[in-house]
Order: C-alpha cells, then sequence, then structure tokens
C-alpha cells in the first residue's frame, strides 16, 4: 500500500497544474578509490538535477533548471580509514505564465548550498584490488532560499520568500569494480536524513500548503539515493581522472510529502595529489 501511495505522490509532482516549490535537491556521491594509506581525493563538478517533467511550452514554463557545482576531497589516514568532505551548491530559477494558485505569472529563484564531512571504512574484497568496498558516514549544515516575484490575478506586483537551515546525516556505502588505473566503474546507495531548521517565510498559510511548504520542520524525512559511478584514467598521467555520475533521489516514508528533485547527474575532474607529484619524478 505504501508502494502505491509513494507513486501516486509522485504522479501528482509532475502532473500537477501548480509550479512545484522544490524543497530539496540531492548532492553528487563522494566515492573516492581508496586502497591504501595516503591515497587521496579533489575533485570539482558540474552537476544537474534536471528539467521538472512538467516543462511544457503550452503550460508556460521557462527555463526550468537546477545546476551547480560540487566540491569534493577524501584522504585515507590509514589502510582502512578514510575521511572525506563535500560542498555543494545549487542555482534554480523558473518561470510560470499560465497561472498558479494565488498568482498569474511567477518567477522562482533557489539558491541551495551544504557543506559536509565524513568518515568511512574501506578494504579490498580481492587480492588483485580490482573490487573495493566502502563505507561512509557524514554530517552537513545546509541553507536553502526561494525567492518568489510576480504578479497575482487582480495584476498586482507580489513578493514571496522562504528560507530554511538543513541538517543533514549520510550513510553511503559503495562497491567499486576497477581495471588499474583505466577505468572504474560504482554501484553507490546512500540513505539521507535531512531536517529542515530555522524557517522563515512570508507565503501565506493556504499557499504554503498547496505548495507542501507547510510542515517542513515537524519531523526529518529520509531520501534513498541510488548512483553509478563511472571513471575513466590514464597510465600516462597518473593521478587524474574524468568522472561521470548518474543518480536518483526517493523519498521515504517520512511524513507529510514535499515537492523535491528526484535526479543528479554529475560530470567532473578527479585528482590524486600524492599520484601526480610521483608521475611528475618519474
Amino acid at each position: 500500500m505504501k508502494t502505491i501511495l509513494a507513486i501516486l505522490s509522485f504522479v501528482i509532482v509532475f502532473t500537477s497544474c501548480d509550479t512545484p516549490r522544490y524543497a530539496h535537491s540531492p548532492t553528487a556521491h563522494n566515492v573516492p578509490i581508496l586502497t591504501k594509506k595516503g591515497d587521496s581525493k579533489v575533485a570539482g563538478y558540474y552537476s544537474n538535477n534536471g528539467l521538472s517533467a512538467t516543462t511544457d511550452g503550452a503550460n508556460g514554463y521557462d527555463k526550468n533548471i537546477s545546476h551547480g557545482t560540487d566540491l569534493q576531497g577524501a584522504v585515507a589516514v590509514t589502510n582502512h580509514i578514510g575521511l572525506q568532505a563535500n560542498y555543494f551548491y545549487r542555482s534554480e530559477k523558473l518561470n510560470s505564465n499560465f497561472g498558479d494558485f494565488n498568482f498569474d505569472s511567477s518567477r522562482i529563484r533557489y539558491k541551495r548550498n551544504m557543506f559536509e564531512i565524513g568518515a568511512g571504512y574501506f578494504t579490498q574484497l580481492d587480492t588483485k584490488q580490482r573490487v573495493l568496498l566502502q563505507i561512509f558516514a557524514g554530517a552537513g549544515l545546509g541553507k536553502t532560499t526561494i525567492t518568489e516575484t510576480g504578479t497575482n490575478f487582480n495584476q498586482l506586483p507580489y513578493s514571496r520568500f522562504y528560507n530554511t537551515d538543513l541538517t543533514k546525516f549520510y550513510l553511503e556505502p559503495s562497491i567499486t569494480f576497477r581495471a588499474k588505473e583505466i577505468f572504474a566503474a560504482s554501484v553507490a546507495t546512500r540513505v539521507s536524513i535531512v531536517k529542515f531548521r530555522n524557517i522563515l517565510s512570508n507565503y501565506s498559510f493556504d499557499e504554503k500548503l498547496n505548495f507542501n511548504l507547510d510542515s517542513l520542520d515537524r519531523y526529518p524525512v529520509a531520501f534513498f539515493e541510488p548512483a553509478f559511478v563511472g571513471s575513466f584514467g590514464f597510465n600516462k598521467l597518473p593521478g587524474f581522472r574524468i568522472e561521470i555520475q548518474a543518480g536518483l533521489s526517493l523519498l521515504l516514508d517520512g511524513g507529510d510529502f514535499l515537492y523535491y528533485r528526484p535526479f543528479n547527474f554529475s560530470a567532473g575532474l578527479i585528482f590524486d595529489i600524492r599520484k601526480l607529484i610521483k608521475g611528475a619524478n618519474n
């Protein structure tokens, strides 16, 4: 029954006539390739949380996109223990010109950021170090701001805002299959628990109720976030890799429904400083 309700809720989000106000966007997964003490990762990504499925020129939607950057770092402090840090930034904007609850036209902007730190365990599952297991856990602090301007049905200008602080806890296990330094593919999963705090807003009660912003701070919500991560390296340039990843973010049974971005795609560059220096010296 819960599965059926989740599917119906997902359909409602992406077939609703109203423009969603997204309360959550997923981050990129930090899946370093750590095999021994001293291995490290410094990475930067361009990330995109995709277009809304309701984007339709006939309905007047315009520039409905969520994108930004993910900065990540990791280091193996022993042969089995690693530390990691992540920074997440997203910018979103959406125009709606066909009428939306109390509003005739709307321009909605989002800013999101979060900093995370974590620690974990890694090990090799075979003697040739072709299969790696990692389990990281951590916490983060962030902020989401929504700024909305437009005209109401009386053709009068209006403005709204919605600001909330975020606390996040996550558990992220992954299995990586690698072919030396040339290619690595990871299957990663993550459970993220997000708490919305210190909400400030001038949306009316009915507006918050309509946009599912009315009870976000009541209790934490949980997301299940599977992802596939692939990276490519070069024999003649050790310590440098190109990585792409695609993942989903699925709301678990966390209480009242909310609008959120259910997808993340990231592409970026990865550097292992020690290997780069060693390769340059060689």
